[in-house]
């Protein structure tokens, strides 16, 4: 493989069911990123700049606000905000310059450097899904195991479907039949569910209809 990813994650992840493999993975990418700025990064220098230029968006500060090392959290932002001071901060003298700064306090708060390198390791994800469609025999059947993807991660594994080199065109065709056969199953349950808080079917079980409000917004949204 090109790309040095842990190949047996996605295996495992794709025969557990989960309704999207993916968001399973970009889980515990997080996960160990936040752990990361709540330890050793906080000492890296090139890391801490990273950090001065980009900080961290609202929901990634939150995570790291919950963890434990609070002084690591401390330092890193404070270093942040003397950065923020320094460019956002300076006396506004007329009107154009005050829609100068509102653009880029704007622009400085949808910055997050756990945000970018998730999404780069997630980037390494897509493409070794392809790859191990286009060299790995039995990986049809385990792609086809599982529930489906989100819409996010489904439309980012089409983006980079030309990793499956001459497979490509068979790669996407599995994935938009698996995608559809999913979204359709998905829908299914959806209206059973709607149907059957009409009285008239009060009767009625609701099966895998249970659930369908959540499998529907998990296909729609990703799960968190």
């Amino acid at each position: 493989m090109e790309y040095h990813i842990d190949t047996g994650l996605i295996k495992q992840k794709m025969n557990s069911k989960a309704d999207c493999p993916l968001c399973e993975i970009r889980k515990i990418v997080e996960e160990q990123f936040i752990h990361e700025f709540l330890n050793d990064a906080v000492m890296e220098e090139t890391t801490r700049l990273k950090v001065n230029r980009l900080g961290f968006c609202k929901d990634h500060f939150k995570k790291l606000f919950s963890g434990q090392n609070k002084l690591s959290v401390a330092l890193q932002l404070s270093t942040r905000s003397e950065e923020i001071k320094k460019q956002l901060l300076n006396p506004i003298k007329n009107v154009s310059n005050a829609k100068t700064i509102a653009k880029k306090i704007d622009e400085s708060s949808k910055t997050c450097i756990i945000c970018d390198l998730v999404e780069e390791s997630m980037i390494k994800y897509y493409k070794t899904i392809a790859q191990m469609f286009l060299k790995e025999e039995d990986f049809f059947n385990t792609l086809m195991n599982t529930k489906g993807f989100c819409l996010n991660h489904y439309a980012r594994l089409l983006e980079y479907s030309s990793f499956a080199g001459f497979l490509s065109k068979e790669y996407v065709k599995v994935l938009s039949e698996l995608e559809l056969k999913s979204f359709n199953k998905n829908l299914e349950d959806l209206n059973a569910f709607c149907t059957k808080h009409d009285y008239r079917n009060a009767n009625k079980p609701l099966l895998n209809a249970e659930s369908a409000l959540k499998n529907m917004g998990i296909k729609l949204y990703g799960k968190d």
